[in-house]
Parts: C-alpha cells; sequence; structure tokens
C-alpha cells in the first residue's frame, strides 16, 4: 500500500504500511500471525531471552496509540541537510569527524538481522562558541550497515539562533536506507526528552521492517520499507550513534546536545539466532579539526553514553 504526504519526484523510502490492530487489541494475548499481520515484533522466548522478553513485556503492556505512518521528505523540511552515509568503522577504538557511538562488527559467517535501542530524545543548544547567527544539527539513530548502505531510524535534533538571542528548537523522528536520503514519519510526535524504543529488522538484505514506539506518549508506529535501486546490504555491522550531518554549502558545528544514552543496545542475527552487545566492540569519539567534540563510555554491556564535549 502506497503512503501519503510524499511530494512527486520524491523517494520516501519505498516503505508501506500495515493495516491498525482494532479496537482493545492486546500484542500479549495475539498469535504469531496477528501480530504479523499488524507489525509487531514476535515476543521472545523468555527462556532463552529473558532481557529482551522482559523488554517487549514492557512496550506492549503500554497502553499504545498504533498510528498509519505518514511521510515526508526531510529535504523538504530542513533543505541540504543530508546523511553521512555509512560509517565504515575499524574494529578498534577510533575517532571520526561526523560519529560518535557504538558499532559491533559481525564475525566470519554471521549476519545481522535486527538491532535494538532505547534513548530519549536529547535537547539541543547553540554551541557555546556560537555568538551569531547559526543552524545546528544532530541526528541519534541505530542500524545496520553494510558498507555502501546503511539502514538506520532515530531523531534529528536541531537549533538555530537568530543572532539576537532568539533561539527556537525542533526534533523529528526519521528514517533512511542510505544512499535515500532521510524520510521524517510527520504524523509520528517527538518531543524533546521523551524515551523512544527503535528495532529495525532485515527480512532479506533487500527488505527491512521498523518499529518505533515514544514510551512517553504511548504512540507506536510499523513500516515494511526497501532498500533504494540495485543496494543489497552486506548486514555486518550495527550502530548505536550521534552524528553531525551534513549540510550543503555550510560546515556548522555540533549543537549542545548534553548527554545521550542508548539503553538495550543489541542485535543479532544468523546463524544460530546469536545475540550480541553493544558495549564489547568499537567505541567511536567524535573529533573535527584536532577538537574532540564528541566522548562514548561504555556504561555496561548494553548501555552506551555519549557526551557532548566540544
Amino acid at each position: 500500500m502506497a503512503t501519503g504526504n510524499v511530494s512527486p519526484g520524491t523517494v520516501a523510502g519505498r516503505a508501506r504500511t500495515h493495516s491498525l490492530p482494532p479496537a482493545g487489541f492486546d500484542p500479549r494475548t495475539a498469535s504469531p500471525r496477528e501480530l504479523r499481520r499488524y507489525g509487531l515484533p514476535q515476543r521472545p522466548d523468555p527462556s532463552a531471552r529473558p532481557q529482551l522478553a522482559a523488554l517487549w513485556d514492557k512496550v506492549f503492556s503500554l497502553k499504545l496509540t498504533y498510528i498509519t505512518p505518514r511521510f515526508q521528505p526531510l529535504a523538504e523540511l530542513l533543505p541540504g541537510v543530508k546523511s553521512r552515509g555509512p560509517l565504515r568503522a575499524a574494529v578498534a577504538p577510533i575517532d571520526l569527524p561526523f560519529w560518535s557511538g557504538g558499532v559491533v562488527h559481525a564475525a566470519s559467517g554471521q549476519a545481522f538481522t535486527w538491532v535494538l535501542g532505547q534513548w530519549n530524545v536529547p535537547d539541543v543548544q547553540p554551541p557555546p562558541t556560537n555568538t551569531g547567527q547559526g543552524e545546528f544539527y544532530s541526528f541519534a539513530w541505530i542500524g545496520i550497515d553494510g558498507n555502501s548502505d546503511v539502514t538506520q531510524m532515530g531523531t534529528i535534533q536541531y537549533v538555530t539562533s537568530d543572532g539576537h538571542g532568539k533561539v527556537s528548537r525542533s526534533c523529528y523522528a526519521v528514517y533512511e536506507w542510505f544512499p535515500n536520503g532521510w524520510t521524517t514519519i510527520n504524523n509520528f510526535p517527538v518531543n524533546f526528552g521523551d524515551t523512544m524504543i527503535g528495532l529495525i529488522c532485515m527480512d532479506s538484505t533487500t527488505e527491512a521492517s521498523a518499529n518505533l514506539v515514544n514510551v512517553t506518549t504511548g504512540m507506536h508506529v510499523s513500516f515494511p520499507f526497501t532498500a533504494p535501486g540495485t543496494t543489497t546490504s552486506l548486514e555486518n555491522q550495527i550502530e548505536w550513534i550521534m552524528e553531525h550531518p551534513g549540510v550543503t554549502g555550510e560546515s556548522p558545528q555540533l549543537p549542545n546536545f548534553g548527554e545521550i544514552y542508548f539503553d538495550s543496545a543489541m542485535g543479532g542475527g544468523s546463524p544460530n539466532d546469536f545475540l550480541a552487545n553493544a558495549g564489547p566492540d568499537t567505541v567511536i569519539n567524535m573529533v573535527e579539526n584536532n577538537v574532540t567534540v564528541a566522548t562514548t563510555t561504555v556504561e555496561t554491556p548494553t548501555l552506551i553514553k555519549i557526551a557532548y564535549t566540544g
């Protein structure tokens, strides 16, 4: 089924929609077939995955409002703002100019088929060194990377300063399968401080499914989407990232986002339904022009902190 609010000639990530659950629907008593019909994740086996089963129970014990997503290219809302694309991170603690966070690499013979993360939408302020007019952008996301592509979902946060003391801020829920551009879910309300839980599942190397829950407001959205063109994911790394997006024609600083924590930072895949935690692999610090602007700390194997240090 096609989705609305997409301008002619633009690409919304080839997303489709599911039927909405009926009134009174309770995922905890639904059959696996019903969960699939409405685009909801299956309940993990509590004997094999107790932490994941407990999180599933927590989320679907909430009184959720299920919505049919409406999509709009981010370029229509924030012209010139664009993704940096895949990370291609090495297996070691590293510094990169536009990303900070955690990466897990698949071992030989493994492929990631899902990634999970929970975060609070960070408030943003102009960087301390800003004394005039400016626009400053950040993107908090979870994703599955394939070296030449990345499947990701998260929240864009931005702040503008007019140079006369007036500051305005906003944020959006977005998804992307790069090299397609970012697409907003423009009927999914997001506010600074809201707790988000995101899940991306790879149904194949060219098909993915997204689930996003705003725990604070009880809003839920899910949708399948396909890879752009001839893109095929290698499914070889998963990520929890704060990104400094690109902006056409200028190189603004990263906004001051304070701290962001990615909790329940896990992923897994085939063979044998393996499970991987975020902490034990690669930590990335954001270093721009020899200045460290964001640092990552592993708090626990499934909790990473990214702090603004700009």
